[in-house]
């Protein structure tokens, strides 16, 4: 950035006497009074030069002035641009740092901007909000895919001359059933993009959980709906085994262990394999809610004896009965709880896990033996840690288990019950 004075840069051409001064009068012009004429015309000539000089020099005094302003402010300018570039330089790289240092919100930033730069037509959403697990080295997404209105509904256009100005262009509709297989296809590829563009961007993530959802009015009620119609957890070693050039995006998600709508287009709406609640990815922050409960520090703090009773508290803040199991005769159950209500009610086993490491398949399976042998009607596996995409894959398959992620749900069922539980 140069300074440019534009018209401030030269000054105005001073006054010469020269310009001003009369001819000097000749020898006959002085032999009757031209001198004396002379005299006058140059006292006069002499008064319009001082006054044009004073003008002049206030010009220029006035230009000067101006001009030392016009610099001072562009001075100015160029300090404060340099200042804020420096600030912004800076605030790049604090954040990259934060991101090194795997800071959960500069990591969420950083995703967001990786998805808000997908490349994807204009005309599609962008809307997305993330959340990580640091400790998982994970990252759950939320993405709003695009409409139906997406697909065009003509396949082609015809021009038909009729004469007599009455041409008509024809209209040729697109077949239901590819209108449908479009769309399917459509954001199936926008789920992939955003897969690899998120594992390229980051090479640290371990592992992504996507929820691809739709803005939509339901017809019935003429409310704003948001259904999910993709939900994925995929982890970085399975993806990168995909030739993502060759694939078929439709074929590739059930590849991928993907929860489809089966009506895509339709716009009916699946269970996500991780439901996103911003609430419920305090990953680290949540930490100080829960230690409000008995006041220590976070959870790990607890004994292993001391979790479970809370974990049953927890549940009977929900309303139902419960019971914690003997240490020693727990046959693989920490606590038994029971909904009381006769229609829906039933018997339901609890494992707590108090563990700072991954909770693996093993664990689903002696859940799933509990389960048999007890013959509960439903399972459930807390634990202060998390689980592996083939841990949580398992308990779906299973059909009657929920797994509560320490970092993705237990922290909050506890801030939500906190008035209610009594330590």
């Amino acid at each position: 950035m140069t300074f440019d004075p534009g018209d401030l840069e030269a000054p105005a051409p001073r006054p010469e006497w020269r310009n001003y001064e009369p001819s000097a009068p000749g020898m006959l012009s002085s032999l009757f009074g031209g001198r004396e004429r002379h005299q006058a015309a140059s006292s006069r000539a002499r008064r319009r030069f001082d006054d044009a000089m004073a003008s002049w020099e206030q010009q220029e005094s006035d230009r000067q002035r101006r001009l030392a302003a016009a610099r001072a402010a562009f001075d100015a300018r160029v300090a404060a641009d340099r200042a804020e570039r420096a600030e912004h330089n800076r605030q790049i790289d604090e954040e990259i740092k934060a991101i090194a240092a795997r800071r959960r919100p500069s990591v969420e930033r950083y995703c967001e901007q990786v998805l808000s730069r997908l490349l994807l037509p204009p005309q599609f959403p962008r809307r997305a909000e993330v959340a990580y697990n640091p400790e998982a080295e994970q990252l759950v997404v939320q993405l709003q895919l695009p409409g139906t209105d997406i697909v065009p509904t003509a396949k082609s256009f015809r021009y038909v001359q009729s004469g007599q100005n009455a041409d008509t262009i024809v209209e040729t509709k697109r077949p239901d059933a590819e209108v449908k297989k479009l769309y399917r296809d459509v954001i199936a590829q926008v789920t992939l993009l955003a897969l690899r563009d998120l594992f390229d961007a980051d090479p640290r993530l371990r592992e992504v959980a996507f929820n691809g959802h739709v803005d939509s009015i339901n017809p019935a009620t003429g409310r704003q709906e948001y259904p999910c119609l993709i939900s994925l957890d995929v982890e970085r070693a399975a993806f990168e085994q995909l030739v993502l050039d060759r694939v078929k995006p439709a074929d590739c998600l059930p590849y991928l262990r993907a929860r489809v709508s089966e009506h895509p287009y339709a716009l009916k709406p699946i269970e996500p394999i991780l439901v996103f609640d911003l609430s419920k990815f305090a990953f680290i922050d949540g930490l100080d809610a829960v230690s409000t409960l008995d006041h220590r520090p976070d959870l790990m703090q607890m004994g292993h004896g001391e979790f479970e009773h809370l974990v049953r508290q927890v549940f009977e803040a929900m309303g139902m009965q419960g019971w914690t199991t003997t240490s020693s005769k727990d046959d693989g159950v920490d606590a038994v709880v029971k909904n009381p209500d006769p229609f829906v009610g039933g018997v339901t086993i609890i494992q707590a896990k108090h563990y700072k490491n991954v909770v693996g398949v093993n664990h689903i399976r002696e859940l799933a033996g509990a389960m048999e042998e007890k013959k509960a009607g439903r399972g459930i596996l807390v634990t202060t840690s998390w689980f592996t995409t083939g841990g949580r894959q398992k308990a779906y398959e299973h059909g009657r288990m929920q797994l509560v992620d320490g970092r993705l749900g237990l922290h909050r069922a506890l801030g939500l019950r906190a008035g209610k539980i009594g330590l």
